[in-house]
């Protein structure tokens, strides 16, 4: 793949880090106003710094991060976002040296590219939302577990999880890889596993419940009959009566809010709601089941007035758009799927599976299937940015399994490169700042 080589040779990983991130630095601030679900979290960040428990339908841990940017750099946009950003280009880094395992340096990088001009990952790491950190920490426990580092790998999947609760999909990829990669069940594997699994469950468990106890979590309120007693001076009941009061009922431990999730979570059903075709999994490939999530949209009107050798000739209506944020797929990267796929399959048919298809595949299998379960099985409403937990599996998986066919170095090329081009293409075209606009 010489030539694709030679284009990218000159940039290393931490120069494609540093573009990314002055990219970012140019949007951070626009808007300097809460864009989709910011609405929530910046408020759930300012009470959690006021020792208020709020949206607790999600981990705290997610929103502690935003909490972090307010605290260092103000209650503003940038202090919002910046720590997300930061964990976008942890998360970019952390990438392309898992990559690295089963790709040459220039192939891991164009996958660690694909990953990073994606719009959805793109966007997920501009505002202060929930999905970047943890995903990083879960690319880290991939990473960790690889390296045999158990209890690495555990603390890493316990913070994801404690980041945003879908990050129980990747720990659910996590246990495929290592029940189709342990070759024989022996004694020293027993042990690792419990260790694993004591490790993660403390990460997980221990910090939510110093939350619990600290906030005190009030899921809803139940009218109680309370006796009223009214005593006089001398002490003689005057009389005695009843009310109905509100009063909060508490979580009071782990379990209890775990269970909390669960319930919200499986509460976002499709009957009775307004969804389009966008939120069923299956229609995310299809080009003509595609609408776009308008995040924030920012829209200049302008009349326009002509006028031919100084007399008026007409007049028309133009509406522009500044400042775009959507949650829309890039094309290359998802319908990449369509190749990914078999083509692993197919390799997985012809006795050339190795860890890192294995991962690709089991990444694929354990992040998306479940998604088209629930919809099916529990009526779930399921967002198109959920599948941001499968991106890195296709971003890994199109270079893996292109450079395992074979075929003609050129052919290779050309399809990586085509691929390229057309992610660089999508980016710019749904890139969220129109500066001809302003």
């Amino acid at each position: 793949m010489s030539q694709l080589s030679k284009a990218i040779t000159s940039i290393t990983i931490r120069e494609l880090i540093l573009i990314w991130l002055a990219i970012h630095l140019l949007l951070i601030t626009q808007p300097n106003a809460p864009v989709f679900d910011e609405a929530y979290y910046t408020q759930a960040a300012r009470d959690l710094l006021k020792g208020v428990a709020s949206n607790i339908e999600h981990p705290f841990l997610g929103k502690a991060w935003g909490a972090l940017g307010m605290l260092i750099f103000g209650d503003n946009a940038f202090g919002w976002r910046i720590i997300i950003v930061l964990f976008g280009a942890l998360t970019l880094y952390t990438f392309y040296h898992l990559a690295r395992r089963y790709l040459p340096e220039r192939m891991a990088l164009l996958a660690a590219a694909y990953l990073g001009f994606d719009h959805l990952f793109f966007t997920h790491s501009s505002l202060f939302l929930l999905e970047i950190p943890a995903l990083f920490f879960a690319i880290l426990a991939f990473k960790y577990y690889l390296e045999r580092r158990i209890v690495l790998t555990a603390i890493s999947m316990g913070l994801s999880i404690l980041s945003k609760e879908t990050s129980l999909f990747l720990l659910f990829t996590l246990i495929l890889l290592h029940l189709v990669t342990t070759r024989r069940l022996s004694t020293q594997g027993v042990f690792k596993a419990l260790k694993f699994t004591g490790v993660l469950l403390a990460t997980v468990a221990i910090p939510m419940q110093i939350y619990i106890s600290a906030y005190g979590l009030s899921t809803s309120e139940r009218l109680v009959n309370q006796v009223v007693v009214v005593v006089a001076p001398d002490g003689s009941v005057i009389s005695t009566t009843t009310t109905w009061v509100k009063v909060p009922e508490y979580i009071k431990n782990v379990f209890e809010h775990w269970r909390y999730i669960f319930t919200y979570h499986s509460g976002l059903t499709i009957s009775g709601s307004n969804v389009g075709p966008e939120n069923y999994p299956w229609n995310w490939f299809i080009p003509t089941q595609q609408r776009e999530m308008i995040y924030y949209r920012a829209e200049v009107v302008k009349n326009i007035t002509y006028y031919t050798d100084g007399v008026y000739a007409g007049s028309r209506i133009e509406r522009v758009y500044p400042i775009n944020w959507r949650g829309v797929t890039n094309l290359p990267l998802w319908y990449s799927i369509w190749l990914v796929t078999p083509l692993s399959i197919y390799l997985v048919a012809r006795k050339r599976l190795n860890e890192g298809l294995a991962l690709t595949l089991l990444w694929i299998i354990g992040t998306y299937l479940p998604l088209i379960g629930m919809s099916l099985v529990f009526n779930r409403i399921e967002y198109p940015f959920y599948f941001i937990n499968t991106l890195p599996a296709l971003a890994l998986g199109l270079p893996l399994t292109i450079s395992m066919l074979n075929v003609d170095k050129l052919v290779k090329e050309v399809v990586l490169a085509a691929f390229f081009g057309w992610t660089v293409a999508s980016f710019l075209l749904y890139f969220p700042l129109n500066v001809w606009a302003l």
